[in-house]
């Protein structure tokens, strides 16, 4: 049931303004109400009231106390619907604020009885609709979320009832954008996303709810614009209505969106943010914690990233993380057995939650140099984007197929899938996959004879990665710039950087070098700037001690 829809109970002047005053989301006007209401006289009204504007003030203790003294206080008047709807919104509380599911499925399963055998009534559209939340977080059973999703719905046009239709039509969306049917599942989250911002839904909860699973269908399809739009329109809703804890969850959210931008240090803003929003509710705080962890391990702070998966290893994209760390540490055997370990618990028809396992698994096999191993989660990661259609995903199975024939020793092979994954990833603006791409392009265009390109290649993937501050990506790329160029120095390095570093190791100073190569001495300080940044070196001695090495005198 809707946390902010109530029956009324009592026809004190008190309890009817707290109850106005929670309909418009006046959260403290409304706990005040309800707290003034139980001074008057003890109702299980006040008490579910005063249970609800504590939950969005981000309250828990207050929210168990209220809901459950109001659960015993209905039951004590035999009003099994009115304790449905409180078992029902009990069992949700447990698993948001404490990750106790065991608890929460008791909760859930005595809803059941006291509302299952009613006639028709709202509180079961809702019963289904909290089951299909959890069971697609929990259990990410995409069958069940969209069986649930569609009874909700129907149960709820039957009644007239337009909150719990439209989250009903949005959950079945999302299950069948998860399953790979998205051509028929966005039009679904569409139509409610349209109901919600147009005014015509009513709670606050269904609402926000509806908005969060716009975002996660746009995230599951890896499209980053539009989720970034939503998570803006959503937090803009948040912010006017005081709903802290969806604004911290949703920050979380915008953090990924950030990072796939390349704009690391406000996404590391935003998680930190969401993080401190969302102390009181365990379960929320999973999500942010594993996107930090992505963050971090971007950084190359893999330590610190592998701890913070550790802090959420219940949420299975946390395990996925850890695999990613094992294979950037060069533990094989590890990350394989972390991904294989999350894909046994997941349907095969979980299309795009297994895209990020099938990716990895490739990746692996290759890095193992088994490519006959890599052919079978390359095929199932080909077929689904073929299903699915999305940029991102095909930019993802093409990035694979090269990887997988480099690993083959084909080359020739490898050049056309790398460039047409490139390609998207600078089209729809991710840098960080786009250089990652470079880097193995390069690698296909040295073998097959083209210096000058691959040259181009992993300067620009170097260049992206320290911009970005990938520190252990930039530095593998400076490595590759080595292992391609051999003895003719670093590739890293643009032609006139090359020429200002090969003066340098002639002593001559930056006025002498301008004079040299007819440019301005300004203009000589930022090359070798630039110089000093991408060697990674300290100072102009160090520089010239590294083209020494590099025979560049």
């Amino acid at each position: 049931m809707s946390l902010d829809r109530h029956r009324p109970g009592t026809s004190s002047h008190t309890l009817a303004e707290a109850q106005h005053a929670l309909q418009r989301g006046a959260w403290q006007e409304a706990r005040n109400g309800f707290e003034t209401a139980l001074t008057e006289e003890e109702t299980p009204q006040a008490r579910e009231g005063l249970g609800t504007a504590a939950w969005w003030l981000e309250d828990a203790e207050t929210v168990f106390a209220s809901r459950e003294h109001a659960y015993r206080l209905y039951r004590q008047q035999s009003d099994d619907r009115a304790a449905g709807r409180l078992a029902t919104e009990l069992g949700f509380d447990y698993a948001v604020f404490r990750a106790e599911l065991a608890v929460s499925n008791g909760w859930l399963q005595r809803a059941h009885r006291l509302l299952d055998d009613l006639d028709p009534v709202p509180e079961q559209a809702w019963l289904a609709l909290r089951e299909a939340e959890m069971t697609y977080h929990i259990e990410g059973d995409l069958d069940r979320v969209r069986e649930l999703g569609s009874q909700a719905q129907e149960l709820a046009s039957h009644l007239g009832e337009l909150d719990p239709e439209m989250l009903g039509l949005a959950l079945e969306g999302l299950a069948l954008v998860g399953l790979g049917e998205v051509a028929d599942g966005m039009p679904r989250l569409d139509e409610a996303i349209a109901a919600a911002v147009a005014g015509e839904m009513q709670s606050f909860q269904a609402i926000s709810t509806t908005f969060c699973l716009m975002v996660f269908a746009c995230e599951r399809t890896r499209d980053v614009d539009r989720a970034g739009q939503w998570c803006e329109r959503f937090m803009d809703f948040c912010r006017r209505y005081e709903l802290k804890g969806y604004l911290a969850f949703c920050r979380g959210h915008y953090a990924s969106v950030l990072t796939a931008r390349g704009q690391w240090d406000e996404a590391e803003n935003q998680l930190l943010k969401a993080l401190d929003g969302l102390q009181g509710r365990i379960a929320w705080a999973l999500s942010p914690l594993e996107r930090l962890g992505e963050l971090r391990r971007r950084q190359g702070r893999l330590e610190e990233a592998e701890e913070t998966f550790e802090q959420a290893l219940i949420y299975p994209p946390s395990i996925l993380g850890k695999a990613r760390v094992a294979l950037d540490r060069g533990d094989l055997q590890s990350a394989l057995d972390l991904v294989e370990r999350v894909l046994r618990r997941m349907s095969e028809r979980n299309r795009t939650e297994r895209i990020p396992c099938l990716e990895l698994l490739v990746r692996i096999h290759c890095a193992r140099g088994e490519v006959k191993e890599a052919q079978k989660p390359l095929q199932e990661l080909e077929d689904v984007a073929q299903i699915i259609r999305t940029d991102s995903f095909l930019a993802v199975a093409n990035h694979a197929r090269g990887q997988v024939a480099i690993a083959a020793e084909d080359a020739a092979a490898a050049k056309a899938p790398l460039e047409d994954a490139l390609d998207i990833y600078e089209r729809v603006q991710l840098p960080f996959e786009a250089a990652l791409v470079r880097m193995d392009l390069a690698r296909a265009l040295h073998t097959v004879g083209s210096e000058s390109s691959a040259l181009d290649q992993i300067r620009a993937a170097h260049d992206t990665l320290r911009s970005l501050g990938a520190a252990a990506e930039a530095a593998r790329a400076r490595g590759l710039a080595d292992q391609l160029n051999g003895p003719a120095g670093p590739t890293i390095l643009s032609p006139r950087e090359t020429e200002v570093l090969r003066l340098l190791t002639r002593g001559l100073s930056n006025q002498e070098i301008a004079d040299e190569i007819f440019v301005s001495r300004h203009t000589v300080r930022r090359h070798v700037s630039s110089i000093l940044t991408k060697l990674d070196v300290p100072s102009r001695t160090a520089a010239v001690a590294y083209a020494l090495e590099n025979d560049l005198n």
